[in-house]
């Protein structure tokens, strides 16, 4: 249903109806729940804090003795905490949490291929979110922590530390040609 045809569906209630409705959405829907209690009592920090415990737990999830993190469930967190419109800062910080958690699983050993690509993509789209929004200053110095941090694995480079070097470097070029 469109947005359209929701205004003419609804354009004839009364107040007491539009009340009714909203309180059928709020118990049968578990989006509509939390963008509602949002809506009555907007604590964008505390909000900020539960998308933050939801994300970590993601990103450092561990099943069959490997870590296993689901990347598009945290991509889908991140657009469903950018729909309480909470600015773009917030959203970085957010974006460079996961990936920070992410490049610290590159700290206990090797991972799957597939998770490095995975994450390399990450790690690209935060890091350009944050130069589409100038925000590559305030937040890069964490991800350039978090890769001080990783050390050779045995007598081999990081294969972690090797992605965050080349999208850092990658992010930069691009800053210094647009400037």
């Amino acid at each position: 249903m469109s947005k359209t045809t929701l205004r003419k569906a609804i354009k004839d209630f009364e107040a007491p109806e539009l009340r009714e409705l909203l309180i059928d959405v709020y118990t049968k829907s578990k989006e509509a729940r939390e963008l509602l209690d949002f809506f009555a009592e907007p604590d964008i920090e505390k909000k900020a804090e539960t998308y933050r415990a939801q994300l970590t737990k993601e990103a450092t999830r561990f099943t069959r003795h490997a870590h296993h993190p689901r990347i598009t469930k945290l991509r889908a967190a991140i657009k469903r905490f950018q729909t309480f419109e909470p600015g773009s800062e917030a959203v970085s910080d957010l974006m460079v949490h996961t990936s920070v958690e992410l490049i610290s699983l590159g700290r206990d050993g090797w991972l799957r291929e597939r998770l490095y690509v995975q994450i390399q993509k990450f790690i690209a789209e935060t890091l350009d979110y944050l130069l589409l929004n100038n925000l590559l200053d305030d937040f890069l110095p964490r991800l350039r922590r978090a890769d001080g941090q990783l050390e050779r694995i045995g007598a081999f480079g990081n294969p972690m530390k090797r992605i965050t070097e080349s999208e850092i470097n990658r992010i930069e070029t691009l800053r210094d040609e647009v400037k």
